[in-house]
């Protein structure tokens, strides 16, 4: 078999994922804003870019563990190699109804105080995460749960899903996310979008856009990193998107 195949992950995967998934977000403008980065990733030479990228990807690690943690779905697409092992090489992350993995004993047992050691007190401090981005996202879900005639936490949320970005490009991610919406029993999904690119992508999906905002604004650029300019300090944009029904 040379094909790549999807298949449900489990703790021993973790490390493997992360490791591609913090190549895939190193320029995303929301992880770029939860790590009070000035610099970006991509922009910053070593060994800065290897300290930052190594930071990035303990914080997503804990956000993986935190899904299995409370019963959760990961699923990753692999793909055989000639030794007999296979390589990982996308992932999405489902949280299910009812469930949500911000609580202190999940954040606990991910691991999620690593990110003290490594983002520093700063974003620790500021919670952007945890304080700033979850309710304001939970407060938009809500409303459009309620408003289609179901409880604000009957549905499933696609935390993350992710590419490495060698293996871009060849439908990855919409494969992983056609194999979990039929797994959903015709509740709701929802999740956020913070790149045209992957809002076209989810829309294509059959995802509708419930609320665009703008987070950060007056403290980062577009890209979600730190600036002093002020007209520059545009913030960077977060699409709301739900999908209703059975894929």
């Amino acid at each position: 078999m040379t094909e790549p195949y999807v298949r449900d992950a489990t703790f021993a995967d973790l490390d493997a994922i992360s490791a591609f998934e913090a190549r895939a977000f190193q320029d995303d403008p929301e992880m770029n804003w939860f790590a009070g980065l000035d610099t970006a990733i991509t922009d910053a030479p070593p060994p800065q870019s290897a300290r930052a990228l190594k930071n990035l990807r303990v914080f997503l690690d804990s956000v993986n563990r935190s899904v299995l943690i409370v019963g959760g779905r990961i699923t990753v697409v692999a793909i055989p190699q000639e030794s007999g092992a296979e390589r990982l090489v996308a992932f999405a992350a489902w949280v299910p109804p009812h469930k949500v993995i911000e609580g202190t004993m999940t954040s606990l047992r991910g691991k999620a105080y690593r990110s003290i050691f490594s983002w520093g007190l700063s974003s620790v401090r500021d919670q952007r995460a945890t304080v700033v981005f979850k309710p304001t996202i939970g407060k938009i879900v809500k409303k459009a749960l309620i408003e289609r005639g179901y409880h604000a936490t009957d549905h499933y949320r696609l935390e993350i899903t992710a590419t490495d970005p060698e293996y871009q490009g060849k439908g990855f991610c919409s494969l992983l996310a056609k194999e979990g919406l039929e797994k959903c029993q015709s509740k709701p999904v929802t999740l956020e979008a913070t790149t045209t690119h992957s809002r076209d992508v989810y829309a294509h999906l059959g995802f509708e856009t419930v609320e665009a905002i703008t987070l950060g604004l007056g403290q980062v650029n577009a890209r979600g990193l730190r600036v002093r300019d002020k007209e520059s300090s545009v913030g960077f944009a977060v699409t709301v998107m739900i999908k209703v029904g059975f894929y």
